[in-house]
């Protein structure tokens, strides 16, 4: 019998062939090739299935190892051949080792492989001779696994980002996951925090514990989503406000398996809330006072204006008493007015200060001379002292007599009728230091740190005659400030008086007498009678301003609009054009444009008369060529020393 007819020989053959039908099928399937690489003769000999992996077509499966005809070298990715020297290194060292690399096919694609290399047979030196490497390809799962692992970073960068935690509980059997965003805001470490539904139940605020159980339990049994805010203290002590937001899943009885979802750090959002109400209600509050200290100057001007009508046939007492309540209160508008757009420039930092050298006793002069009718009004005694030697500074005297006018008037309104006013100038080593004290209602100790803030208030309007917008005293301290001062304020409490220090910088050497104080050297020569040009589309504003100029001696002519007004100023040829900036047809800003446009208008002396005071509107009006900008209303001495000197 011969082999080719021996049963057992061909049944073994058969055994053969379906084995090695079933490897390949197996490799075809899990989409894996093989490949035996031979030391000695530098050849490697490719399966079907390996080299269909590569995507490599070579006669008999029979390739080279080595040289630039290495097929295998050839198809890894650049960046991965440095392995090949690697492999042969761990094959030389342990008969079986794990491989992972990319290779690039024939057609472009990338694939990413994995596998084991097995080394069946060594040299007499240990050194492998042949190896049988058996690679997958991995490219499906190496993507899934990188997405995986960006989808996490995703998560984590969004819980960093969003201040949130995750969480996952198995309400069975009490087991909790928490993301490591939830215990850093729990403020707790994570290897050595027990991790525990009652361990954390502990972690939140005693007061809201039942509110907190209460609303997840109504949630669980209605069967929606829960959000929760509630408080947790931190092992420091801290207090900080968490949302939990989370979702139940149920099994098929109904009952809750698992309850998953985040929490939030809403701390800096229920302090925003907070910081909102209570800017709220000082808006309020604000509004509230602006309309009742408005009314307070208006009714003794329409009261005084209509005893000025039923005495226009005799002058006499009462129409002077008139007279001194018409200022007083439109005195007091103005200051109100001024203290608004003052403050408004001071938060947004646009106040400039015009420094110099001075003496701190011209500041307080002319803070007496604003607060004076107030102060006599109200009856109170007024005490000043001063320093023998008078105390040198460096500073706005414009805003330092506004400071101390605002203290001055904050006492005199805080204080009951026939009270006591103090001020003391001194020097204290390297400062100046002004005192004020008063017996007024004094400052509660709650309300003590709120006094120099903006709307900052003793008492509501409701409960006082007398009273601010609550701007007076924040203002007073911004510009103390800006002079690199300090101002303080203290009181026994409610009822027992209050008294404010101002310390500002004072100058060693003795400053220049201000031009303010005194009395000697050349008078400055008095304007001769002028003409002037009032323009200005309000008529009551127009002609009441021009009969005052007439009454002092000037010649006055009078235009509605701007286009009358450069039709009358073509041939009257003013030497003073007051001009209103808001009017129909042709603004202010273009009437002084024109005027300076024209020969005849180069020279004149244009003032600007508005109600608009921002630096601004000062600097849009010295941009259009105006030489002076005042603002309403005027104090007839301030404008007449703006007029060209004779």
């Amino acid at each position: 019998m011969t082999d080719e007819t021996d049963p057992a020989l061909q049944r073994a053959l058969t055994a053969l062939r379906e084995s090695e039908a079933r490897y390949s099928s197996a490799l075809t399937a899990g989409r894996m090739g093989a490949w035996e690489t031979d030391m000695p003769s530098a050849t490697r000999q490719w399966t079907q299935e390996g080299m269909a992996l590569f995507g490599l077509s070579l006669p008999d499966g029979r390739g080279r190892v080595g040289g630039d005809d290495d097929e295998y070298v050839r198809a890894m990715h650049p960046e991965d051949r440095h392995l090949v020297a690697h492999f042969h290194r761990l094959a030389d060292r342990q008969d079986s080792f794990a491989a992972e690399y990319r290779i690039v096919r024939p057609d472009g694609s990338t694939l990413w492989l994995r596998g084991r290399g097995l080394v069946v047979a060594r040299g007499d030196d240990g050194r492998a001779r042949r190896l049988v490497n058996i690679m997958a390809d991995a490219t499906e799962r190496r993507h899934a696994d990188e997405a995986l692992r960006m989808e996490r970073e995703r998560l984590g960068l969004a819980l960093d980002a969003s201040q949130m935690g995750a969480f996952d509980l198995d309400i069975a059997s009490g087991a909790l996951w928490w993301s490591p965003q939830m215990y850093a805001m729990f403020g707790v470490d994570e290897k050595s925090f027990e991790l525990t539904p009652e361990r954390v139940l502990a972690c939140i605020h005693p007061d809201d514990r039942e509110t907190f159980l209460a609303a997840r339990a109504a949630a669980i049994a209605g069967r929606r989503p829960y959000a929760i805010d509630g408080r947790i203290v931190r092992p420091d002590g801290a207090v900080a406000w968490v949302g939990h937001r989370g979702h139940c899943d149920f099994d098929a009885d109904g009952r809750p398996v698992r309850s998953f979802g985040v929490t939030i750090d809403i701390t800096e959002r229920k302090h925003a809330e907070q910081l909102l109400r209570e800017a709220n209600r000082e808006k309020d509050n604000f509004i509230a006072t602006l309309a009742h200290e408005l009314r307070n100057p208006l009714a003794p001007i329409r009261n005084a204006v209509n005893v000025l009508r039923s005495q226009r046939q005799s002058a006499g007492v009462e129409a002077d008493w008139c007279g001194d309540v018409i200022e007083r209160q439109v005195a007091q508008m103005s200051h109100l007015l001024d203290d608004l757009l003052d403050v408004s420039r001071l938060t947004r930092g646009q106040i400039q200060l015009r420094c110099a050298p001075l003496q701190l006793g011209t500041a307080i002069a002319q803070a007496i001379e604003i607060a004076q009718p107030l102060i006599d009004v109200a009856g109170h005694v007024l005490e000043v002292a001063l320093p023998a030697e008078p105390l040198a500074l460096e500073g706005d005297l414009t805003r330092l007599a506004q400071v101390f006018s605002n203290i001055l008037i904050n006492a005199a309104k805080y204080t009951p009728a026939g009270g006591r006013i103090t001020l003391v100038v001194e020097r204290d080593g390297d400062d100046a230091v002004v005192t004020v004290t008063d017996s007024g209602i004094g400052i509660a100790a709650d309300r003590m740190s709120h006094i120099f803030e903006m709307f900052g208030q003793i008492e509501t309007a409701l409960d006082r005659a007398q009273g601010g917008l609550g701007i007076g005293l924040s203002l007073a301290r911004g510009l103390v400030e800006l002079h690199g001062g300090r101002i303080t304020a203290r009181s026994e409490g409610f009822g027992k008086g209050s008294q404010f220090v101002v310390c500002l910088p004072a100058r060693r050497a003795t400053a220049p007498p201000d031009p303010a104080s005194t009395g000697s050297g050349e008078a400055s020569p008095e304007p001769g009678a002028q003409r002037v040009l009032v323009v200005d589309d309000l008529h009551d504003s127009a002609d009441s301003l021009a009969l005052l100029l007439r009454a002092t001696g000037h010649t006055v002519n009078v235009a509605y609009g701007g286009v009358a007004a450069l039709r009358i100023a073509e041939t009257f040829l003013p030497q003073v054009v007051l001009l209103d900036l808001g009017m129909p047809e042709l603004n202010g800003y273009d009437v002084c444009r024109h005027i300076r446009a024209r020969p005849w208008g180069k020279t004149m002396t244009v003032i600007a008369q508005t109600g608009w005071g921002q630096e601004e509107d000062r600097r849009r009006t010295r941009d259009a060529g105006f030489d002076h900008h005042i603002v309403k209303p005027i104090d007839l001495a301030a404008l007449v020393a703006l007029f060209p000197r004779s």
